[in-house]
């Protein structure tokens, strides 16, 4: 009996080392490429990679450029997923998650805590995150603004003169890139538009760069397409954590049915 509790004593403390290590362990995070049409350019340290409709590879340090009439959507291996619109350059800074245990619902909650860097230098994305797990942080930077992002949905354009900021449903802080130490930037709720501003080589306050107005319908039905292409990205991906690595496996079936009809009342709009 006493060989057989020690037994059980030693198995009960290697699992949790095991689990108290998997818990601590930042792993580079991947993409699943869940859909790209035209030419779309994702280099990482300068090689090209060429990018196919099913794979999955590692995204930290990408630049990812799309060419006039182009769009690549993407599923980060935390369950977000992004959509990159024609004209665009983005540059995946840092992107790192925690393994997580096998059996993790990936489709609909975030399975581990992640950290992600965006640099959005021109153009439009939409990011569309399940719940995500506490301690996530998720940062986008546009040459305006930087972004901190808390979940759900929402719409960056990266213009000339400014960021328009689309927040669909969820919650967000804006700070202008300009802004003066301390400043803790305008948080942005569901359903709000924020125009961010800035004057190279100025300090200004929030209140001076950042104008929020509530989201209107028509500038919400300029991007349902892409907003519901995201969502349905989604969903045709789940992952797995391994011993060093998260491996993405498609769900069948990969073609998901179409709707003939999207209309910006079916997107999860809301807190």
């Amino acid at each position: 009996m006493k060989t057989t509790g020690r037994f059980l004593l030693g198995t009960a403390l290697c699992c949790a080392v095991a689990l108290s290590a998997l818990a601590q362990e930042n792993v580079p995070g991947k993409v699943y490429v869940a859909e790209v049409d035209g030419g779309v350019t994702f280099a990482v340290g300068g090689k090209i990679n060429e990018l196919k409709k099913g794979i999955s590879l590692p995204v930290q340090g990408a630049r990812i450029e799309t060419a006039p009439g182009a769009h690549v959507i993407l599923v980060y291996s935390n369950g977000t997923s992004i959509y990159i619109s024609e004209n665009t350059i983005v540059e995946i800074r840092k992107f790192v998650q925690k393994l997580f245990p096998k059996g993790v619902d990936t489709a609909t909650n975030e399975p581990s805590i992640s950290d992600t860097i965006v640099v959005v230098t021109q153009g439009t994305v939409i990011i569309v995150t399940n719940e995500l797990a506490t301690g996530t942080s998720m940062v986008y930077l546009t040459p305006q603004s930087q972004l901190k992002f808390r979940g759900k949905e929402v719409v960056i354009e990266a213009r000339e003169q400014d960021t328009r900021i689309i927040l669909v449903a969820g919650d967000a802080t804006v700070t202008p890139l300009n802004a003066a130490p301390g400043n803790v930037g305008q948080v942005l709720h569901a359903w709000q538009l924020a125009v961010v501003t800035n004057s190279p080589g100025s300090i200004a306050t929030a209140a001076e760069t950042i104008q929020v107005t509530a989201l209107d319908q028509n500038t919400l039905n300029a991007f349902a397409l892409q907003i519901a292409a995201a969502e349905r990205a989604q969903k045709i991906v789940v992952f797995e954590s391994g011993p060093s690595e998260i491996q993405a496996k498609a769900v069948v079936p990969v073609n998901l049915p179409v709707p003939l009809t999207v209309s910006p009342s079916t997107l999860r709009t809301g807190g």
